[in-house]
C-alpha cells in the first residue's frame, strides 16, 4: 500500500482561481511526513503561529501513523500494545473502507509490503493509503477554527479545498495532464509511474499491493484520481480502485483514469 515516507499519488497545486483578491492568495509551504505541503489561501491570518500550527498536527499524526518510527503509536501497535485513541479513529476508519471497498483497499499487509521490497518489515497494519488523508482533513479542521474557509491545502499527492473555487492538476507521467476546479472537496492519485521496478516481461511492479494474492500489481505506467468530501476516503478510494482497475465509479466519487491500465 501507500508509504507514509514519498509515495505517490499524482497530483500537483495549480493556482487559485478566486477573483475578488486582486492581488491573488497566500502561499505558505513546508515539510512534513517526508514530502512537501503548501497551503494557498486570500484570506487573512497570522504568519508567524500558523505554519507552526500545520507543522504541529502534521507531525502529531505521523508520530501516530508512521510504520517507519520504531515509537510510533502504529509500530508500537503492531508489537501488540493497545492501540492509543488517536490510531483507534484511524483503525475504525480503515476497517469500515475495507469493507466499504470490498476488500480492495486492505491496510493489514504490512508484512507483504516488506517482502515486496517498499516496507520496514514486521507484521500487522500500514495505514499509508489514507495516514496522509486523514492528516490533511486534520490540518483543514485546524484552519476553519482558525477562521480560514478560502483554502488549498496540500500533502504530497493528498488536496482538500475549503470554500471557493480552485484550480488543482492532475499529475500524469509527462506533467500536468488534466485540471479540475475543486470546491469543499478533496482529491487524491494512486497510480505506478513513479514508485515502481520493471518485471521481466516490461510491466510495472508497483509498491501498491493487490490484497487478493498479496503481491505488487503489474500494470503499464497509469494513475486514477478520486474527487470526494474527504482526502481520508479519497486517498483509500484511489488505492482501491487502482487494485479493481477502471470502470468502477463508487456513489459520491468522480474518478478520472490516466493512461493505459491493461
Amino acid at each position: 500500500m501507500k508509504r507514509l515516507l514519498p509515495f505517490l499519488l499524482l497530483v500537483a497545486l495549480l493556482i487559485a482561481l478566486w477573483r475578488k483578491q486582486p492581488s491573488g492568495p497566500t502561499l505558505l509551504a513546508g515539510r512534513a511526513m517526508g514530502c512537501e505541503w503548501k497551503l494557498l489561501t486570500d484570506e487573512n491570518f497570522d504568519r508567524v503561529q500558523l505554519p507552526g500550527e500545520i507543522a504541529a498536527v502534521l507531525e502529531h499524526w505521523e508520530q501516530v501513523l508512521s510504520i517507519w518510527r520504531e515509537d510510533s503509536d502504529l509500530s508500537c501497535y503492531n508489537r501488540g500494545e493497545p492501540a492509543s485513541e488517536d490510531l483507534s479513529r484511524v483503525l475504525e476508519l480503515a476497517e469500515q473502507l475495507r469493507l466499504d471497498t470490498g476488500g480492495a483497499f486492505d491496510h493489514r499487509m504490512l508484512a507483504q509490503l516488506g517482502k515486496a521490497g517498499f516496507g520496514p518489515g514486521g507484521t500487522g497494519v500500514d495505514l499509508s493509503s489514507v495516514g496522509k488523508g486523514f492528516a490533511v482533513d486534520r490540518v483543514c479542521e485546524l484552519l476553519r477554527c482558525r477562521g480560514i474557509h478560502r483554502h488549498v491545502f496540500s500533502l504530497a499527492g493528498e488536496v482538500r479545498a475549503g470554500e471557493g473555487d480552485w484550480a488543482v492538476g492532475i499529475e500524469g507521467p509527462d506533467g500536468i495532464a488534466e485540471t479540475v476546479s475543486l470546491s469543499r472537496q478533496a482529491m487524491a492519485s494512486s497510480g505506478n509511474h513513479r514508485q515502481w521496478r520493471e518485471s521481466k516481461n516490461g510491466r510495472l511492479v508497483s509498491h501498491l499491493l493487490d490484497p487478493a494474492t498479496g503481491e505488487p500489481l503489474l500494470r503499464p505506467p497509469c494513475s486514477v484520481t478520486v474527487i470526494g468530501p474527504d482526502a481520508a476516503h479519497a486517498s483509500a478510494w484511489a488505492t482501491a480502485l487502482f487494485v479493481k482497475g477502471p470502470g468502477i465509479c463508487p456513489p459520491g466519487l468522480r474518478v478520472v483514469w490516466l493512461g493505459r491500465s491493461h
